[in-house]
């Protein structure tokens, strides 16, 4: 996968949680993520019990928006994504400009993919383990799709996710806080989620990094 994707994901996940039923309702919301007292990015998003759309604006320079579109198979798993990047260059341009598309699309233990941005398209095959989630960094629409994942036992347990950015599977170790709240640790970062009964995420913190997160909506 090509570099350029750097803005795409990096190695933060949130956990799977287990025994959530399958039989997905539409819904919707929006995520706010802070660092501090400051806004660093919104997630919009929508859901149906097949597909999972949702636009993360990043507060940067750039202004970035990464929008994604993810088909879901019939078993809850991720059976491919495409994501689009915008960013905008300048405080004049009129809207933000295509930087970056790509599409990923998962079967039994590998993944495709084809990038597309200003060096061209680029198709490269990686591989992974059977339903693994995709990873894109700060967002928690897709981290939700993990929590509704079938695969899962009761915590502690562990979660394979694809690292969009570099093509690699990392494992999210996820143990229990107790009540409703989770741990999922990936290296030395580790992730404090709450979640309801239908493993819906309702926010979150990476406390060593004073990130907190705050589900707005139904």
């Amino acid at each position: 996968m090509h570099t350029t994707l750097r803005c795409l994901v990096a190695l933060t996940a949130m956990p799977l949680v287990a025994g959530r039923s399958l039989a997905a309702q539409a819904d919707s919301g929006l995520f706010v993520i802070r660092h501090g007292s400051d806004t660093v990015a919104t997630e919009q998003f929508s859901r149906t019990a097949t597909t999972l759309n949702g636009t993360l604006a990043l507060r940067n320079t750039r202004s970035t928006a990464q929008s994604y579109e993810v088909l879901v198979a019939p078993d809850a798993s991720v059976a491919a994504i495409e994501v689009t990047v915008r960013e905008r260059s300048d405080t004049a341009q009129p809207k933000p400009r295509v930087v970056q598309r790509a599409r990923i699309i998962f079967k039994e233990d590998s993944v495709s993919v084809d990038d597309i941005s200003n060096h061209g398209l680029q198709t490269r095959l990686f591989g992974t383990e059977r339903g693994a989630v995709p990873y894109l960094n700060l967002s928690f629409a897709l981290l939700e799709q993990a929590v509704r994942h079938p695969h899962t036992g009761t915590a502690p347990y562990r979660v394979p996710l694809f690292n969009l950015g570099g093509g690699q599977t990392v494992e999210g170790k996820v143990t229990s806080l107790g009540g409703d709240s989770l741990s999922l640790a990936i290296g030395q970062v580790e992730f404090h989620l709450r979640v309801d009964p239908a493993g819906r995420v309702l926010g979150g913190s990476i406390p060593a990094q004073q990130v907190v997160v705050e589900r707005v909506g139904r």
